[in-house]
């Protein structure tokens, strides 16, 4: 039987907890199992949780797995097993059909507590020997002697020299005295010690819903708690309160779980004897408590139980509960829908309410609003609730820059949220902190009143991430704003006005009565450097006696005539604060190359390129003003966007070819080496100027500078270069004698793709010359060349059908190519 044990453990630790190392059971083991009768094999397959057609290589019966009529009950312990003990490992949630857990149910899991058994526990005084029982007597004196005697049917021990002695029905101690006196006066000079053996076993019936039922035998000190484990436990529809113990056909105690679990109380826990039979009937009253209780689970509570003693079950309210008032659901017979009840917990009648099978109790939380408190929210370093009372500033909870605001704290514009009434309704007080600061418990330090929210935004950030600072702002305030939107009807206007323009953060802010354009230019992060204040527009809307909606714009002066604090705003107002034209504090130039004093110079509107170089010092000596390199963003950017365009359209006319079947002699990788060039080109800007009639005051020819305009004039040079379809590319010396034939002729001829009739030239300046070709050489009249010149050899379109698209590309690098190395002459 113990082997079988061992297999189930086995088999359990396999099949509940598949990570667990466990000793896998062998075929002998499994044959041995199957040799069980069959409510054997079923009620250990039960007991320990196993599928049984996994073992027997049978589908799982249909039918009751209790024993079937003149099959043996299963003997779940031998019986010279000692008591038996609970040990509790890590507790696993035992759950009920309904979901939640029921409580006391899983005292008695085997998932949870090891039962086992041990054969030394302490033998109680009172213990009553019965027939079966070992007494271990060791004489030690004049005689040494370890005798061990069962006692017999008749109730009598047998020792040598000294005859029976009835013991049976006596309590171990008083045995022990009684074997003491008779072996002291029959045995001079000998003493005795008497020790318990092995213990009687008993028999007992374990019935009702217990996971096991069936008859057990068990030793001598089992009681009822250790007798349910031995049966498997309760099962789910098993009573805790109302577990039976019959004797005689008569019950002899009525054991409750809940005065174990709750009170410690094991008075009911009595040791059982031999034929009793411990029942346990179904429950009849099970009710449920969620929410705000220390141990919400589901109880089993008798006829007299009221609401009271379930929450006392329940080990009361936590803390954060509402226990002023719950809900009691109770149900209702006959398939009526269930009531819920709201119970004051300060109602003694309410509370001495009984309860039915299925009520529910229901314990909510408390608000998590406080009273008598400020909050602090934003650009502050200790976010979160303050106490308030009577006659608080603000000061009293923020009176230092670098302890008590965030870095990023905006110093000139805060806010502070107030409950105006008690449908919560709001109104918006703004402050300025370096002033509270500055100036504590004065008018520039708000008393604070209960339940303010008090708003640090962060300050607004000049240049390129200003715009997601203002975003950050939005975020913050676009509550606020929504909750004044909400709350404004026919009699209230929305507190809300905006401001745009030259201010650091346009948008939406919250207003109140006394707000001034100086207070919405704070919300809006400032003016900008370009504002223009002479001139700002306030635009109102008003509704006329008529009821007719009319628009008027009024425009201040703001430097001469009025000042910001002076003008009031109301709701819906927005004001423009305009932007200076002419403002343009960072606009410069870049000068490099051949001028005295090199660098980046700012410049005023209308400047002139002369003026600027002018301020520079004027050219060195060693400058070659005709091959000056005037480059503009502008125009930069309008080549780059050039050619991506001539990429798009080299894409759709081959896409066009191959819908309408054309003959095409272009791959398509050909098309992408040729798209990806133009894509990646990145414009030079080059603008073609006159430096030398710029220099001596030609107004066509001086033309005025913008912010991001670069000028190089570089060295006086003495070279001509050829680029293109020439066998060795290069720059040569120049020579005033030398033709353009001559300068291909060093760099080694042309190569077999050169297009001999559309070389051009580009001058030093930037400017494009096209020689005339007549038969194998260029005509004696083309344009001279001079120092600085680039001869340019394209490629021939007709070398190969499928590259005729290189012509226009190569003239856009080519030429890029020119100004780039003109720049690198440096």
């Amino acid at each position: 039987m113990m082997n079988v044990k061992r297999l189930l453990t086995t088999l359990c630790a396999l099949t509940l907890v598949p990570t667990v190392l466990a000793q896998t059971p062998s075929p002998a083991m499994i044959e041995q199992f199957k040799s069980l009768p069959k409510a054997q094999q079923q009620a250990l397959a039960k007991q320990y949780g196993i599928d049984l057609s996994s073992l027997t290589g049978a589908s799982a019966p249909s039918t009751s797995e209790l024993a079937q009529p003149g099959e043996p009950l299963m003997q779940v312990t031998s019986a010279l097993e000692a008591e038996s003990v609970f040990v509790v490992s890590e507790p696993t949630e035992k759950v009920t059909k309904v979901g939640i857990k029921r409580f006391g149910l899983d005292l008695f899991d085997a998932l949870k507590v090891n039962f086992t058994p041990t054969d030394d526990a302490q033998i109680p005084a009172d213990y009553r020997l019965g027939i079966g029982d070992e007494l271990v007597i060791q004489y030690f004196g004049k005689e040494n002697q370890e005798l061990t005697l069962q006692i017999s049917r008749e109730g009598v021990i047998n020792l040598p020299k000294l005859g029976p002695i009835n013991v049976s029905g006596l309590s171990f101690s008083d045995a022990t005295d009684l074997i003491k006196q008779r072996v002291s006066e029959q045995l001079l000079g000998v003493e005795a010690f008497v020790a318990m053996g092995g213990l009687r076993s008993i028999n007992v019936f374990m019935a009702g819903e217990v996971n096991v039922p069936g008859a057990y035998s068990m030793n001598a000190l089992t009681t009822v708690t250790q007798a349910i484990f031995q049966a498997g436990g309760i099962s789910d529809i098993g009573s805790l309160r109302n577990v039976k113990v019959k004797r005689q056909g008569k019950t002899i105690e009525t054991f409750d779980v809940y005065d174990l679990l709750m009170r410690g109380d094991t008075s009911a826990d009595i040791r059982l004897q031999s034929g009793d039979v411990v029942f346990v009937p179904t429950y009849e009253r099970l009710v449920k408590v969620h929410g705000e209780v220390k141990r919400p689970m589901e109880y089993e509570v008798t006829s007299k139980e009221s609401l009271y003693d379930v929450l006392k079950m329940a080990g009361g309210f936590t803390s954060s509960a509402l226990d002023s008032k719950i809900v009691h659901i109770q149900k209702r017979a006959g398939g009526e829908l269930a009531n819920a009840i709201n119970v004051d917990t300060r109602d003694k009648v309410a509370l001495s309410k009984l309860l039915n099978d299925g009520d529910e109790l229901r314990v909510f939380s408390k608000s998590d609003a406080l009273n008598n408190v400020v909050t602090l929210d934003g650009a502050v370093i200790r976010k979160g609730a303050y106490g308030w009372q009577a006659g608080m500033y603000l000061s009293d909870i923020v009176s230092d820059l670098r302890r008590d605001l965030a870095k990023n704290a905006d110093l000139q514009y805060g806010l502070i949220i107030r409950e105006k009434n008690t449908a919560l309704d709001i109104e918006v007080i703004q402050f300025s902190p370096i002033e509270l600061i500055s100036h504590p418990q004065s008018n520039k330090d708000p008393v604070l009143q209960a339940r303010d929210r008090i708003l640090f935004l962060e300050y607004v950030k000049k240049g390129d991430d200003a715009e997601e600072t203002r975003t950050a702002r939005e975020e913050e305030l676009e509550p606020v704003l929504n909750r004044l939107r909400l709350q404004a009807d026919e009699q209230t206007a929305v507190q809300i006005a905006s401001i745009s323009g030259a201010v650091n953060a346009s948008g939406e802010y919250p207003i109140s009565s006394n707000t001034t354009l100086q207070d919405l230019v704070n919300a809006a992060g400032g003016l900008r450097d370009s504002a223009y204040l002479r001139s700002v527009e306030l635009r109102r809307i008003k509704e006329q006696a008529d009821g007719e909606i009319a628009v008027e714009y009024q425009n201040y002066d703001l430097v001469s005539q009025t000042r910001l604090d002076e003008v009031t705003i109301q709701s819906r107002d927005h004001v423009n604060v305009r932007t200076n034209k002419d403002w343009h504090p960072n606009d410069s130039i870049e000068l490099t190359g051949e001028v005295r004093f090199p660098g980046t110079y700012m410049i005023e509107p209308g400047e002139t390129m002369q003026h600027v170089i002018m301020r520079a010092g004027g050219l060195t000596p060693n400058a070659f003003a005709q091959g000056a390199v005037f480059t503009r963003k502008e125009i930069a950017e309008i080549e780059q966007t050039r050619a991506a365009e001539f990429a798009d359209t080299i894409r759709r006319d081959f896409a066009a070819s191959l819908l309408t079947e054309e003959t095409v002699n272009t791959t398509y990788d050909e098309i992408a080496r040729i798209t990806q060039e133009l894509q990646d080109f990145e414009g030079i800007g080059r603008l073609l100027i006159d430096l030398p009639r710029a220099l001596s005051g030609d107004v066509n020819a001086n033309i005025e500078i913008v912010d991001g305009d670069r000028l190089h004039i570089p060295k006086i040079t003495n070279t001509v270069t050829v680029v293109g379809e020439v066998r060795k590319q290069g720059t040569h010396t120049y020579q005033a004698d030398l033709t353009l034939d001559d300068y291909v002729f060093l760099g080694a001829g042309f190569t077999a793709r050169a297009d001999k009739g559309a070389i051009y030239i580009v001058k030093a300046n930037g400017s494009v010359v096209i020689p005339e070709y007549n038969l194998s050489s260029f005509s004696s009249s083309d344009e001279t060349l001079n120092p600085g010149d680039t001869i340019i050899v394209p490629v021939d379109a007709q070398h190969k059908e499928s590259i005729t698209l290189w012509r226009d590309i190569t003239q856009i690098i080519y030429q890029s190519t020119v100004a780039i190395a003109a720049v690198a002459r440096l």
